[in-house]
């Protein structure tokens, strides 16, 4: 009987192990450390990628108009916009399971995604778990980031990867 009270929770643990594995992308594991940002979607963590789960952010060369007609550069904003999120604090990204490279990524227990919406640097997607169209109606509504002007999303965000 005692072997049994042993034995039981292990094998849970094994199988509980083995399942995950297996859903687990080859190769890529859970990171926490100083990030590199490549763009306003993507960091790179001691060499691995981990792309922002649940957002579409604009492309790096992408420019948008303000209210007054003025021509800007949003996508680098956008970037800039990340960086200083990540700068000089430990980033923790968790890749998705069945994703090759998508993660969820924090700073401070902070999802980044989210931060990035609310900043109105990147659009939600809008399904499941990821659904921050809420942060993003409001960051549009305080012309936030890419809405102080005329952005127009470039493509339908509710099909989004995530």
């Amino acid at each position: 009987m005692k072997t049994l009270k042993f034995a039981l929770p292990v094998l849970i643990l094994i199988g509980i192990g083995a399942g995950v594995l297996t859903l687990w992308p080859k190769g890529r594991v859970e990171q926490e450390g100083p990030a590199t940002v490549l763009n306003a979607g993507v960091l790179e963590i001691a060499g691995m990628r981990h792309r922002l789960a649940g957002i579409v952010p604009p492309l790096p060369d992408q420019h948008c108009v303000d209210r007054k007609g003025t021509t800007w550069p949003c996508g680098q904003e956008a970037v800039q916009g990340l960086r200083k999120l990540v700068t000089g604090t430990p980033v923790y990204c968790r890749p998705r399971p069945g994703s090759t490279d998508l993660s969820d990524c924090f700073v401070g227990g902070t999802s980044l995604s989210e931060r990035m919406v609310r900043g109105g640097w990147a659009l939600a997607c809008r399904f499941g778990r990821d659904d921050l169209s809420n942060w993003e109606n409001n960051a549009r509504f305080l012309a936030s980031g890419l809405w102080r002007g005329g952005f127009v999303p470039p493509t339908p965000t509710d099909k989004c990867a995530g």
